[in-house]
This record gives structure tokens, sequence and C-alpha cells, in this order.
């Protein structure tokens, strides 16, 4: 499980030798023998300086051909390398945890993955909520329901949850909804910093799927990456990746034979520019109650415009459609 403790020993670095290896001995070679070609439109949208990349996520690795697209393309080694926000689940695995931390990610939880890690373990492993369970604790801990009306659906597995001492958690000295939201705020707060560092330390840039999951038809985006780019001010640019799905169609990390992947890259949106309507004028500090509470309209206006940028580059098989239902509870998070 991912803790504040393993996101303090996050390390990034300016010259990721992860992604290097990978590049030239996984990647290169395979590219070539399965000669794939890897488009990019709109290139002359690309700077020679760090950046937020906004792109749809169709599959598991349809960052790929973009991270060695910006690296062996010409003029090669121009453009910083990327750093990528990734779920925790993705650090479950020791092997996989070495694997992203040498290839420059950033694990970034959600309530959802701390409410699904603690509830197994409280009942096992292998134990998943109900997408019902999932529901009903969620509205709780977002404090959309009180507890006397959690109480009322007498689940009994919930209520064990939040009355039972676990781990970190005492009922004696926390109700379960703080416990939850405090903890996730302590570790946003690093992951805080580790944006911060990539940014204007590493000089790197950053790789976000605002939709938060991976699906062939673009979803309605999280706020997380809005309010990165308007306290950091650092330019986003959208990308609309299309074909990769069918390069990547399951799960190996091989690529099919004679792929092509189109990535068309979006003019960059500033806070003085596209993005000026939802500029806050004073400093803030993302990811904290306060701060999400009172710049919510912004933050949703923003990422309302990231996404619809994003729409805009996509094929129209790629493209939003607001009957394709969202996945949501356990399977999301474990």
């Amino acid at each position: 499980m991912i803790t504040l403790e393993f996101l303090e020993r996050v390390k990034l670095s300016s010259t990721p030798k992860g992604q290097i290896f990978v590049g030239y001995v996984f990647l290169r070679p395979i590219y070539i023998a399965q000669k794939v070609e890897i488009i990019f439109e709109g290139k002359e949208n690309l700077l020679d300086q760090p950046v937020i990349f906004i792109m749809n996520h169709t599959d598991r690795f349809n960052y790929w051909p973009l991270q060695y697209r910006l690296y062996f393309g010409k003029p090669r080694h121009s453009y910083p390398f990327i750093t990528t926000w990734v779920k925790g689940k993705y650090y479950e695995n020791p092997i996989m945890a070495y694997f992203m931390n040498m290839t420059n990610n950033i694990p970034v939880p959600s309530r959802g993955y701390l409410l699904a890690k603690d509830f197994q373990y409280m009942f096992g492993k292998k134990t998943k909520m109900t997408e019902r369970e999932y529901r009903l604790l969620r509205d709780y801990v977002d404090g959309k329901i009180e507890k006397e009306i959690f109480n009322e659906k007498k689940m009994d597995r919930l209520i064990k949850l939040i009355t039972t001492p676990h781990g970190d958690y005492d009922p004696a000295k926390w109700d379960y909804r703080s416990f939850i939201n405090d903890t996730f705020y302590k570790m946003m707060e690093k992951v805080r910093e580790l944006n911060k560092e990539a940014l204007f330390e590493k000089k790197l840039n950053l790789l976000v799927f605002p939709e938060g999951t991976r699906s062939k038809r673009l979803k309605e985006g999280h706020i997380g990456v809005a309010e990165v780019a308007l306290s950091t001010k650092i330019p986003v640019i959208p990308v609309g990746c299309n074909g990769s799905d069918k390069c990547y169609p399951g799960d190996s990390p091989i690529i099919k034979k004679n792929c092509r992947v189109v990535y068309r890259i979006g003019k960059p949106l500033t806070v003085d520019g596209e993005l000026k309507e939802y500029k806050i004028a004073k400093d803030f500090v993302p990811f904290t109650p306060e701060v999400e509470k009172k710049y919510r309209k912004k933050f949703e206006g923003a990422i309302n415009l990231m996404m619809r940028k994003i729409n805009e580059l996509l094929d129209p098989e790629y493209q939003m459609d607001k009957n394709t239902r969202i996945k949501t509870g356990m399977d999301t998070f474990v």
C-alpha cells in the first residue's frame, strides 16, 4: 500500500536512468523491428521548457510511444524528460514499485484508493467492497451523508470498519471521515512537493491523465491537474492520443507489428491566455481542503476547458460520449 513514508522515499531525476534504459534496450529495438510509426501532429506547439502534458488514457502503455518520440525525435534529446502521475495500486508489487521509481513516476493516491486498501486491511487482501458498499462509504467520507444515515443502511462490514480499531485508526480518537481525509491530505502534501521538485528543480515535464483511469472514449477530468496548473502557472499542453489501443490491445508491453500512433499536440494553455478566466490572483497551496472548497468552481472550469481541448484532438472513436459508463468502485483502485 502507498503510505506517507513510501512517498517520502520517492526520488526524481532530471535524467532518469530507468527511462533511458527502457528507451534504448526495450522500446527502440522493438519499435524498429515491429515497424511502428509514431506521428506528432502539431509538433510546433511543443516547448523546450517544463510543461504539463494532459492526455487521454486509452490503454496501459500509451505514454511509452510519446516519451520515446520526444527522446529519440529530431533534434534528439531536445525536450525535458517526463515524470508521470501513476495510480497507487501499481506500487503494490515490490518489483513494479522499483520499476516505477526507476522510470521517474509520481505515485498519486486518492480517497478511493485509501478506502479500498483500508477495507482490505480489515477484511483481507482478496476481499472487495460491493459497489453499493463503496458508494455509501465514499458518500460518508465526502460529507454527502451524515453518520446517522450511514448507520441506517445497516451494512455490517462498513459498520465494523468505522467502529473497530485497525492500523493507524482508533475510533476513540477519530471519526472515520476525518481519519481518511487527514491521511489523504497529508499524502497529497508530499505529492505537491514532488510536483514542485519535478517542474522547478529537476526541470521535468509532467504528464497527467486527468480522467484518472483508462478508457477508449474520453471521460470527465478530475480537478487535480487544474490545481497544479493554476498554482504553478506552468503551461499546459493538451495531447490527443489516437491508435495506441490498437497497438497495445491487452496487458502485453510488446507492441503489435505495423502499428501507427498519432499524437495531436494542442497549443499551450496558459493562465494569461485561454486559462485567464480561471486565474487565481493570490498564491495558493493546492491539494488542501480550504483551497479546494474556496476555488472549486475555478478548478472545475479549468479542467472542463482542458478536457474539451483534448477532445478536439481526438478521432471520433475516442471522443467523449456521455452515455459511456464510467468504471467505479473497488475495481478502479485494486
